[in-house]
């Protein structure tokens, strides 16, 4: 049997940048003059970073960030 990837669940990596700030809910991403509050919720599980003072590459669930018209 073979399994198919469903391309909602493929990541979509924002450019390296660092998460600032952090809530219990969100995070802070900012990526050069840019920043972002990415729900923690959509964090995909391949993703570099996840709390804040991390800096690398963020990466989200693909439906999200085509939603926000990141993609």
């Amino acid at each position: 049997m073979r399994h198919t990837v469903d391309a909602n669940e493929m990541p979509f990596a924002f450019s390296a940048g660092t998460i600032t700030r952090a809530t219990e809910k969100a995070v802070l991403l900012e990526v050069g003059p840019d920043k972002y509050w990415i729900p923690k919720s959509v964090i995909h599980d391949d993703s570099d970073i996840w709390k804040e003072g991390e800096s690398g590459v963020l990466k989200v669930k693909a439906w999200w960030a085509t939603k926000n018209g990141h993609s």
